[in-house]
């Protein structure tokens, strides 16, 4: 009895949580179809009168502003997680498996950077982007983004990699691979489950990171979505086409959550249990 009273209570509160979560976009979606006069009416209506696409005709309309928006978003977002994904699993194999001096000193400091708050190196980052020429570029914000994910993906593949026996990685020295190619050809296959959860943060942390963004790239030309988005208010405030924008930019985590659910939970889990 007391099992089922404490499970009830818990998916209680994770209806909560989903809800609490949910009501922003299902109101930006409903927003969205909503005519201009309807949304600025005195009557708030939930679900729209008159249903339209006007907001979305609209940003079609101006396809060539938001495609480049959208295709700087993409790039940064690829290119970071191919970056992060391939750090953090030579790293995380070699705080895993390869003996050296300070190993654990390292892992120590590499979790300690974890705690550190975004805001504090937003200045040197800025200066060394100035120096280096890379303001208003996607590399410009590549780098930043894959730097601050690196500690907690290092610690999802250390862990995902300590669960693997030993035996493994010993009867592929024993067939006389190297070091890099038993990690290529034996442990990361192995280690798949930890790459996932990497691969998906990694992806909803670059699509949706802002800090860096509205630091780093300040001409319209370079702004990812995050940033873009907030360019709507100098059109006069219009929430329908907002509404339809960040509907329209939420796609593809959605995409790619729906394509990797069944490892998210499970690849978490694998990868802290020996953290």
């Amino acid at each position: 009895m007391k099992v089922k009273v404490s499970r009830l209570v818990f998916y209680s509160l994770l209806m909560i949580i989903s809800v609490f979560f949910l009501v922003p976009i299902i109101y930006s979606l409903l927003t969205s179809f909503k005519t201009e006069q309807e949304i600025f009416s005195k009557l708030i209506t939930l679900l729209p009168r008159n249903p339209t696409l006007a907001s979305y005709k609209y940003i079609f309309q101006r396809g060539a502003v938001y495609i480049n928006w959208f295709k700087n978003s993409t790039v940064i977002t690829v290119v970071g997680v191919i970056f992060t994904t391939i750090l953090s699993s030579t790293a995380g194999y070699a705080f895993a498996r390869l003996p050296f001096k300070g190993r654990e000193l390292m892992m120590v400091f590499i979790l300690f950077i974890i705690t550190f708050p975004v805001a504090v190196l937003l200045i040197p980052i800025y200066i060394m982007s100035y120096e280096l020429d890379i303001l208003n570029t996607n590399l410009g914000l590549i780098l930043p983004n894959v730097a601050s994910l690196l500690p907690f993906t290092i610690f999802i593949m250390r862990g995902a990699f300590k669960l693997i026996p030993q035996e493994i990685e010993d009867s592929a020295e024993i067939d006389g691979c190297s070091v890099f190619m038993t990690w290529l050809k034996v442990m990361l296959p192995i280690a798949n489950n930890g790459i996932i959860i990497v691969i998906i943060y990694s992806f909803y942390v670059i699509w949706g990171e802002y800090i860096f963004a509205v630091t780093l790239a300040t001409q319209e030309s370079a702004m990812p979505l995050s940033v873009a988005l907030t360019l709507l208010k100098g059109e006069g405030w219009n929430y329908g086409v907002l509404g339809a924008a960040i509907i329209l930019s939420i796609i593809p985590p959605i995409i790619i959550f729906l394509a990797f659910q069944k490892y998210l939970v499970s690849g978490i889990i694998k990868g802290a249990i020996k953290g």
